[in-house]
């Protein structure tokens, strides 16, 4: 028996099966609501009920597994929408383009694809490492978004200024199966029959469009069948992304880095090449479109002239001091002169704090509370803390640090994604939104009754500034990163008991 089959029929126990059940829990806990949110698939099995039927799920998974018979239920597909637009405001997002669609599989074939992925990660990672290692950061361990631009930042600061931004268009949606088929072959090799008999399974999985969840349970027939793409948001999506992109990486590194001198780097379907001058950069590019139609997909144009305004580009920009351009990329605004957060995602987090003000609000007057009690404020400043910190400040012993192992917690908060940023009036901003949004709710719920400083700040004197935590959170790092990171935060849950984000003593289950 091949090595990747075989790891992966080790894989098929019922013990693995109840732990990644444990840690998909884990990882779908929604802080603000304090419970589980996983969304059911097809079958409408929700997390309680597979729980309650853990043995007959292990062993189906398990046994059909091994016989090569598992078979993946339709994804439902569902839309959501992008920054700057919160989670409610799916019509505003659809006028504007700004949606992305998802496919949400069941809980019994999202444990599956993590049992099998584990072996195939392992040595696709020793592939990526080998050849791809400094220009890959999407979909790995070890790498992450924040890597990649400490990575672009460490670039301009050595004149890599003249920049190519480039995009895929619907990458996730284009992928030619048969194309994806004979890589997934050469890449994990076709001697492994029964891992690239799943790939192929889950490659071609059947899909319930938007909209049609609810008459799928009575009407098979709206199931379609996926001709063309991969689910994208699927525990495999990533993974087979970067299979794809593998020969697209080797000829970008190994072709034109050879000939042209510029740095290189790629997260999922977006990528940035880093030049020190411009002479090259449409010269490459048009290298690039026609490297990619022979794969059966299209890089969204270089600008020539009026922009149509619903359309995306790529894009050549100058970062250096004079070109005042930004590139902006997973999150970021970057440049020579500053680091901020992408204006998108900055309008999307001060929405969110408006809708928990307003949320608390309204869950107060519906039971008739009255609203200038101290606990109203001590529930409107929790909810807010919870979005600034997270729960990780619940489980810290000291100074940000791991009560077991001593060593420092990572900060899994919106401020601990955006903490590299080096210019805090953004953040200053957002405090003075919150307090402000605070003050103004109050004031239309309670009939106009205005607030003085005083009251303001006798209420809220324990509310989080997230400029104070910004820097609480890099003295923290600055004192303590030389001893590494905990490594402990998979075994974390929720205790609803104690309303604290716990860890057990290392070496002890949760």
């Amino acid at each position: 028996m091949c090595r990747l089959d075989k790891n992966f029929l080790d894989l098929l126990t019922s013990g693995n099966v109840r732990i990644e059940f444990d840690n998909l829990k884990r990882a779908k806990f929604d802080v603000a609501k304090n419970k589980v949110r996983i969304t059911p698939g097809c079958d409408c099995v929700n997390h309680t009920r597979f729980e309650e039927h853990i043995d007959r799920n292990s062993h189906d998974i398990c046994n059909f597994g091994r016989k090569g018979q598992y078979r993946f239920k339709p994804f439902m597909e569902k839309e959501t929408p992008k920054p700057p637009f919160g989670r409610h405001e799916f019509e505003r997002a659809r006028k504007a383009k700004k949606m992305r669609t998802l496919s949400i599989s069941t809980i019994r074939d999202t444990i599956f694809q993590k049992l099998l992925c584990k072996p195939i990660d392992k040595h696709a990672e020793s592939m990526f490492r080998k050849y791809i290692d400094e220009n890959s950061y999407g979909y790995r361990k070890g790498k992450s978004s924040k890597g990649a631009v400490k990575k672009i930042r460490r670039y301009i600061k050595d004149g890599y200024v003249h920049i190519l931004d480039g995009d895929i268009e619907q990458f996730f949606d284009k992928i030619d199966h048969t194309l994806l088929e004979q890589k997934m072959s050469d890449f994990f090799g076709e001697e492994n029959k029964l891992v690239q008999r799943y790939l192929r399974k889950f490659m071609r999985v059947d899909k319930i469009p938007v909209g049609g969840s609810d008459a799928y349970k009575n009407d098979k027939t709206q199931i379609k069948k996926r001709t063309i793409g991969i689910p994208q948001g699927g525990v495999l999506s990533g993974l087979l992304a970067n299979v794809f992109l593998f020969d697209f990486d080797l000829f970008v590194t190994q072709d034109l880095m050879s000939t042209y001198e510029f740095k290189y780097l790629r997260y999922a379907d977006d990528f940035v090449l880093m030049f020190k001058d411009d002479r090259h950069i449409v010269e490459v590019f048009g290298l690039l479109e026609k490297y990619l139609a022979n794969e059966k997909l299209t890089l969204h144009p270089l600008p020539t002239g009026q922009r149509e305004s619903n359309r995306k580009y790529s894009e050549k920009l100058n970062l250096s001091a004079a070109g005042k351009e930004s590139l902006d990329f997973l999150g970021f605004e970057i440049s020579s002169r500053f680091l901020q957060v992408k204006d998108d995602n900055l309008k999307k987090f001060k929405k969110k704090i408006v809708k928990i003000v307003n949320d608390s609000y309204d869950k107060w007057i519906k039971n008739n509370q009255p609203l200038f009690l101290p606990a109203f404020f001590t529930d409107v400043v929790n909810e807010i803390n919870k979005k600034i910190t997270g729960l990780e400040d619940s489980i810290e012993h000291e100074d940000g640090l791991c009560p077991h192992c001593k060593k420092l917690i990572a900060k899994r908060s919106w401020i601990g994604y955006f903490m590299m940023i080096d210019d805090v009036r953004q953040l200053r901003n957002i405090d003075r939104t919150i307090r402000a949004e605070i003050a103004r709710s109050y004031r239309i719920k309670s009939n106009g009754h205005h607030l003085t400083r005083k009251e303001f700040s006798k209420y809220t004197h324990r509310l989080k500034s997230v400029v104070d935590t910004y820097y609480v959170y890099k003295k923290q790092i600055k004192r303590h990163r030389k001893n590494g990171y905990c490594c402990y935060d998979k075994h974390r849950y929720y205790d609803e008991s104690k309303q604290l984000l716990v860890t057990p003593p290392h070496g002890k289950d949760a």
